[in-house]
């Protein structure tokens, strides 16, 4: 009989199942969602609740059980520094499990398990840094719009100096032409009036 042995052995030594609740615990911590057989995610769901609970607490001593735990210290500061303050308003319910189908091989059955209130968290913060991103735009059209006048005004300055430039030069180009023409017209007139003075 196992009385007062709680838990699933998972076909593994002690040892071996402490390290894989490690690495699942570490792993979703880490990720916000895993996925691994059914059996192994709602085992685990003891070991992660505790965590939560250790980063609800945010003592040195929870920070030490912690960190005795989970494998990385990353994903540690993660627990106690975003977690804890997420969930500080939650008693328990930290994770949900759907089925995902059978495994390939062993015909396992699969889950997805996830952290809850992590999408609408992902969302307002996108909300938050689109409405930030805007409020820069708006800020930086505002300091370039006396730039931009500035701009326009000298173009606007610059603009009847270049048409008077450009309509002296047509008017030179016109002239010229013009006299050439004068010059030509002159020439034939000139050498009849030679023929007649001859004859």
């Amino acid at each position: 009989m196992r009385h007062l042995k709680a838990g699933k052995r998972l076909g593994v030594t002690t040892a071996h199942r402490k390290a894989m609740m490690r690495n699942l615990v570490t792993a979703l911590l880490e990720h916000g969602e895993i996925k691994t057989t059914i059996t192994r995610a709602k085992e685990m769901r003891k070991y992660f609740d505790k965590m939560i609970g250790l980063g609800k607490k945010n003592n040195l001593h929870a920070r030490r059980q912690a960190l005795s735990f989970i494998k990385s210290k990353e994903v540690v500061n993660k627990l106690f520094e975003e977690y804890g303050p997420l969930y500080a308003d939650r008693n328990g319910g930290y994770t949900r499990i759907y089925k995902i189908g059978r495994r390939l091989g062993d015909n396992a059955q699969m889950a997805l398990i996830q952290m809850v209130d992590l999408r609408e968290e992902a969302k307002a913060e996108e909300e938050a840094s689109k409405e930030r991103i805007e409020e820069i735009k708006e800020e930086l059209q505002e300091e370039a719009a006396p730039e931009v006048e500035a701009a326009e005004e000298a173009e606007v300055v610059d603009e009847p100096e270049e048409k008077a430039e450009a309509e002296q030069e047509a008017a030179a180009e016109e002239a010229e032409p013009e006299e050439d023409t004068a010059a030509e017209d002159e020439k034939p007139e000139e050498k009849p009036k030679e023929k007649k003075e001859e004859e």
